[in-house]
Formats: structure tokens, sequence, C-alpha cells
């Protein structure tokens, strides 16, 4: 089977490559899955050039040396269950394992998702990283109407989703965008409150928007300058999310901020808030996932798909700026 693999952590525009790899067998409990399409997201750059929290395990393959797979979801059919699995091959299903990036894949019950029929594949791709992010980043702010969230990367994917829910809830939104050029975009996407960090007077713009209830907190996922510019809005006793870095830049935390003013930094990383959900809360959230992308509450815009031998370009404007959705892997 084709598969996108690289040898040594670095720049992926350097080290990812197409080869051959033996088809994964199928051992009790797991199925292989036929992928047929899996977006490129930051995370899985990240873990190529060696930045994720999650290691790369690097295996000898025959006639080369050790290779790391590529990919973290995807989606595709059923092609074989091993023993104990009652899941049908032909079924269409999302798996959330690492090594998506490549032709089949075998992965445990409970990282297959079945899907129904009427679900796209450039939405069901994008099933199981950046819905649940959505959802469970707003559940974990227990925020109430009225109240104000700051966003960073509004255009992304992820900013999307996080306005979309946070209307529905009578939570108002304003997005910090990186410049004027991304500031058009956001207000074209129909936001309403974008500021641009590179006003000189950003923060009181944002303050001025929020209102005397100031900002209850901030979602970032860009860092650098523009996660620390985030920070110094949100009031006192508010908290600052951390859950991405699409600069790759940290950003500088003042002491005054936790000190004086009781703002809560802290992270959030995918894996780690769902091994948290309990078997029924992961069910009903699966269930609000699905329906909400049916029913095209939550967007999954594609703006180009590559087939996997053209790895490198789709990485390449993946790395472009000014977007407008996804990059897909097919084949």
């Amino acid at each position: 089977m084709r598969a996108v693999v690289f040898e040594h952590h670095g720049d992926p525009a350097r080290t990812l490559f197409l080869t051959e790899l033996p088809l994964p067998d199928t051992p009790s409990g797991t199925a292989r899955v036929r992928l047929l399409s899996r977006p490129v997201n930051p995370s899985d750059v990240m873990f190529v050039k060696g930045e994720y929290g999650r290691e790369a395990r690097f295996v000898p393959v025959e006639s080369r040396g050790p290779v790391s797979p590529v990919g973290f979801e995807g989606a595709g059919y059923v092609d074989q269950v091993g023993p104990g699995v009652s899941l049908q091959p032909g079924s269409r299903v999302a798996v959330a394992v690492t090594g998506t990036w490549q032709e089949y894949v075998t992965a445990p019950l409970d990282a297959v998702v079945p899907l129904p029929h009427d679900l796209p594949l450039d939405a069901a791709c994008q099933f199981t990283v950046n819905p649940f992010t959505a959802h469970l980043l707003l559940a974990d702010l227990r925020l109430e109407a009225g109240d104000t969230l700051l966003l960073t990367a509004g255009t992304s994917t992820v900013g999307q989703m996080l306005m979309c829910l946070a209307h529905h809830r009578g939570i108002r939104c304003i997005c910090l965008a990186r410049d004027s050029e991304q500031a058009t975009r956001l207000e074209k996407l129909g936001v309403e409150l974008v500021v641009s960090a590179q006003d000189h007077a950003a923060t009181d713009e944002v303050r001025n928007l929020a209102g005397s209830s100031g900002v209850a907190a901030a979602l970032d996922a860009v860092g650098g300058q523009q996660g620390a510019l985030a920070l110094k809005c949100v009031r006192d006793g508010g908290r600052h999310v951390v859950y991405g870095s699409m600069t790759g830049r940290p950003f500088p935390v003042p002491t005054d901020a936790p000190l004086f003013h009781g703002v809560t930094i802290e992270g959030f990383w995918l894996p780690r808030h769902m091994e948290k959900l309990s078997a029924r809360a992961l069910r009903e959230l699966t269930s609000t996932v699905t329906r909400q992308l049916v029913d095209h509450t939550l967007a999954t815009p594609v703006e180009a798909r590559y087939d996997l031998a053209d790895v490198h370009r789709a990485y390449a404007h993946h790395a472009r700026s000014g977007r407008s959705g996804k990059i897909v892997l097919t084949g």
C-alpha cells in the first residue's frame, strides 16, 4: 500500500516522502480501514517537526531504515475485521489513529466511528478532531449567555465552529485578526466583531467591544505576539486557554496577569480531554457532532484536494496564509 512517512523530524517539505508498506494485519478487536480522505491539520505538521505532544514511533521497513507514519484522522470504509468485531466490511467510518496518511490503517474499535452514508467524505475525514475540539473547549470554559469570548485564528475551521456553537449559546465572540487582510476575510465570513492585531489601539478596541463585563475568556491557537495581545484583553479573573501554536512561537506572559489580575493561563490538548469523557458522554457528543455535520450546522470547508503522491504540493498549499478551508489528501 502507499504511505506517506518520514525518517527523522524536520521540515515536512524536506522530510515527507511516499513509499510502499505492507498491508497491516487485523488482530482481535480491530478493523482495517481503507482510507479515502484525510485532512492536513496543524497537529500533523507539528508531529513531523517533532513539536507535538505525541512521540513518533519509527518502525523498520524492508529495504530502508525506520520510518514513522503521519496523520491523526481520516475516513473511508471497513476493509477487514479481526475476531470479535461486529462491524461489517464496507461500513463507512472515520478513524482517529496515528498513520492515516496511507491507504490502509488498522484501528481498535474505540478509534473507529461508524458514519451515515449521507455525510460527504470532506466532512467525514474531519470528524474526529475539529468538531470535538470546538465542543470541548466551550464546555470547559462554562461561559454563560451574554459573556464575551475572544478568539485568535477565527478563520480556521475550529475558529468558525467555535463561533457557530457560541452563537447558539448566546455568547458574543470577538475575533483578533492577524492583520487587516485577515480582518477583511473574517468580515466576509459574516463576523461582526473584528479587531486587527496590528492596530496600535487593538487592546482598547477589544475592551470597548466587550463592554463593562469585559472579555471572560480568550481561546488562542496562534501564540507569539498575537497570543500575548489576546492575554492582555482578558478581564480580571478571566481565562486564557492555549489550544494551538500556529506561529510556533511562544508568547511572553507578564507576571501581572496571573499575579494582580487573577487571569488563569492554561492549555487544552484534545487527546487528554477525550480520555476524561465517560462512555456515555462520548456517545452523546459523537451523536451531536454527527448531526451537526450532516445538517451543516458545523461547516467543514475544503479548499483543495491532492493525491497522496502530491503530499509536497499539499503541504505547501496548507502552509499558505489566507486559505478558505482544509487541504485534503485523497487516494
